[in-house]
């Protein structure tokens, strides 16, 4: 009988045994039933955001100078619909910290309260590049130098009311940091905060040169995919998809870099390539951009890269497919005749560079021009000053066989929707 008993322990112990050593993983184990964690208004103290729940931005949520947000990898953020001033946004505010650093194989995810991505998964599957405006975008501003309007040195981010001192970004300060953005796609954004006036998917106001942005993903925006006023950022291996004005849009004499870095889109839905204006004061003049080793891919071989007022810098081996036209724009007087100080002043004196770029077909720089007259006016550029163009464009190199290589593709596999979903 004893022995019988002892035989029967055994078995419950074996079995006991067996239970815990095959349940045993090195996989993390999410819980079977998040929970929904709603955020708005002002943080109050630095946050840890974690993969475990789903995180919803019901409005603008702002993280305040001296306050750092802490998100982890594999991190869902969704924003709820709305318009105006109630549109769903994640404002990082000048003197703020947000240190996003997902993985390749762990990304942080920003999209829409609409999407039916669940925890532990990279894409939903009810959402595609035709769906955008569902929710705002991402904010982070800085104390970097910019060139506003005329004589301001700081500026006031879109979407904020003016008398709120949490969307004023700009200083004197291009090491500043913001913190890091690293292995983060922000998808389905880019809805109306006013008539005609979207958000950006990332919109970096006068951001430092001491953050960090490398690896990150706009897809399917409204607007603009990422948008520079000033600042002194490099943004590394960035990569805009199926966005529906501007993949990259640099204004107020921003002097960081765009390197390595993909747009894909169409352009019978989207708008160009680049967008590129310079200082917009006298006070702040000599920042430069850099566009380098980037790849610029257009569906509908119709795209387009404007350089537009004052723009300075450089864009160089870089490789377009589908790429139709370089455009300098150019305020010419009423006369068609007279050249103002502008892009073509710019290219002219090589303050502006556009030099052994790969592309699809031979290609001239041209620009034409709404002259502000009553009613408008649009002129072509002077034959003798073409010619001028068309000569410094050829000599730098621009052709279909230059030895640009662009960006690698690769750098997007696994972790991005566009690469995901076989979108490139």
């Amino acid at each position: 009988m004893l022995k019988q008993k002892i035989s029967q322990i055994v078995l419950v112990l074996i079995v006991i045994l067996f239970s815990f050593t095959s349940c045993k993983s090195d996989d993390p184990v999410l819980p079977t039933s998040p929970s929904n964690e709603v955020k708005s208004g002002v943080l109050s103290g630095n946050e840890t955001w974690t993969a475990d729940r789903i995180y919803k931005l019901d409005g603008k949520v702002f993280v305040p100078s001296g306050v750092t947000l802490t998100i982890k990898p594999g991190t869902i953020i969704k924003g709820l619909e709305g318009d105006g001033l109630d549109a769903s946004a994640l404002v990082v505010a000048r003197g703020g910290k947000l240190m996003a650093e997902g993985t390749s194989t762990n990304p942080i995810i920003f999209t829409s309260t609409l999407d039916n991505i669940k925890i532990g998964e990279k894409t939903g599957t009810n959402l595609d590049e035709n769906d955008v405006k569902k929710w705002g975008g991402l904010i982070v501003l800085g104390k970097a130098k910019v060139s506003a309007k005329v004589g301001d040195t700081e500026g006031h981010i879109e979407g904020i009311p003016a008398n709120d001192s949490k969307g004023t970004y700009g200083g004197t300060d291009d090491a500043d940091t913001s913190g890091v953005i690293k292995y983060v796609s922000i998808r389905h954004g880019g809805i109306a905060i006013g008539e005609g006036n979207e958000i950006n998917g990332l919109t970096l106001g006068g951001v430092g040169n001491g953050t960090t942005i490398d690896y990150v993903e706009v897809f399917a925006n409204l607007d603009d995919g990422i948008e520079c006023f000033g600042g002194s950022v490099i943004i590394n291996h960035a990569l805009v998809a199926y966005q529906q004005d501007d993949a990259f849009d640099i204004d107020q004499n921003f002097s960081g870099s765009f390197i390595n870095s993909m747009v894909v889109y169409d352009s019978s839905v989207g708008d160009e390539f680049l967008e590129i204006d310079g200082p917009e004061n006298s006070t702040y003049t000599n920042g430069k951009f850099l566009i380098e080793n980037c790849t610029f891919i257009d569906k509908n071989n119709n795209g387009s890269c404007d350089f537009k007022s004052k723009a300075q810098g450089e864009c160089k081996n870089n490789v377009f497919e589908g790429l139709s036209k370089f455009k300098l724009s150019l305020k010419l007087g009423t006369d068609c005749t007279t050249l103002s100080t502008d892009a073509y002043t710019r290219y002219i004196s090589q303050d502006l560079k556009i030099g052994l770029n790969k592309t699809d077909a031979p290609l001239s720089v041209y620009t034409k021009s709404n002259n502000g007259a009553t009613p408008p006016v649009t002129c072509n550029l002077p034959a003798t000053a073409q010619n001028q163009v068309n000569t410094i464009f050829n000599a730098a190199g621009n052709s279909t066989s230059a030895s640009a290589v662009g960006a690698a593709k690769s750098a997007f596999d696994n972790w991005t929707w566009t690469a995901i979903n076989n979108k490139f």
